[in-house]
């Protein structure tokens, strides 16, 4: 992961060898804890139902009986392989494009994205995708099998390669992208927030409610360090592109006042996503992202 600035596709590519088995249980908490884990279940169940096959079915589970009766193909499920699609919602807003130490918040936020899809392909699940930013989004319908999820990477490369002019771009709000999201994704779903929510609007509780209500939510809060801490005392020049301030931090008053701001825009988003029954996960540029999809992503429990 040597690039900090952008992120090069055959790096995402790279990143299939950190994903878990199917098998993997984790040790944290589940997708709206107590709810997930039971919705997904192990090996070695009973019969559930039969269903149209679709691409990427097991010819193994085809119903034999089924296709010549319909003339359709149809294949057995069995309740631990009942589909359970993941979709990636990924903010690359100008906001994204910062970062003070090892790499921007949108390499951080293509390469989890990365490391969730790879972990979702190898626990037998499809995965889609809506990625966005100022300037335009991209939907992905959830696909199985690792060529499926390769056209997902290279658009999270492509998000994190942006020009100056779309830097100073008016940022997307998150609600624009959720009402999307709403159009495209299936129920049964489990969806993935990655932002630094900074374009979260006063409409998104109305979405994420809407979705809450067929759907497991998980949010990833993607910081830099100075959004969590004010930096060590003393004078940083700080600019926009056309005003330039002074922020002295070894003023004692000045470094209150931020590290106020930091802990109550933080207490205020945990609030927000547990009063909707959403998993709330926070990470950095120095975090160890394959240890943290371990820990905070759910996978199928072994039967």
């Amino acid at each position: 992961m040597a690039d900090g600035v952008i992120a090069e596709l055959n790096e995402l590519i790279d990143l299939r060898r950190y994903a878990q088995s199917a098998h993997y249980q984790p040790e944290g908490k589940s997708v709206r804890a107590g709810t997930h884990l039971s919705k997904i279940r192990g090996r070695g169940m009973d019969f559930a139902e039969v269903r149209n096959y679709q691409a990427g079915d097991e010819v193994r589970h085809m119903e034999w009986r089924v296709t010549a009766r319909t003339g359709r193909p149809h294949v057995k499920l069995y309740q631990e392989e009942r589909e359970r699609p993941v979709v990636i919602l990924a903010d690359f807003n100008p906001s994204m494009i910062f970062g003070t130490r090892i790499a921007f918040k949108s390499v951080v936020a293509a390469r989890l994205a990365a490391l969730l899809a790879w972990t979702v392909i190898k626990q037998g699940d499809r995965v889609g995708g809506l990625l966005f930013s100022a300037k335009e989004h991209s939907e992905f319908t959830p696909r199985g099998r690792d060529l499926g999820v390769l056209p997902l990477l290279a658009a999270l490369s492509h998000y994190t390669k942006q020009t100056e002019a779309q830097r100073e771009m008016q940022p997307r709000l998150l609600s624009d992208a959720l009402i999307r999201l709403r159009r495209v994704v299936k129920p049964g779903s489990i969806i993935v927030l990655i932002s630094d929510f900074y374009s979260m609007d006063a409409d998104c509780k109305q979405h994420l409610n809407r979705l809450c209500d067929h759907n497991d939510l998980l949010a990833y809060h993607i910081c830099d360090r100075i959004e969590l801490a004010p930096p060590k005392p003393q004078q940083y020049a700080i600019t926009n592109g056309e005003q330039e301030i002074i922020l002295d931090t070894s003023l004692r008053s000045i470094n209150t006042a931020y590290e106020h701001y930091c802990q109550q825009r933080i207490m205020q988003l945990q609030e927000q996503f547990k009063r909707m029954q959403i998993q709330y996960v926070q990470t950095t540029a120095d975090s160890d992202l394959p240890q943290l999809v371990r820990r905070t992503f759910p996978r199928r429990s072994r039967g």
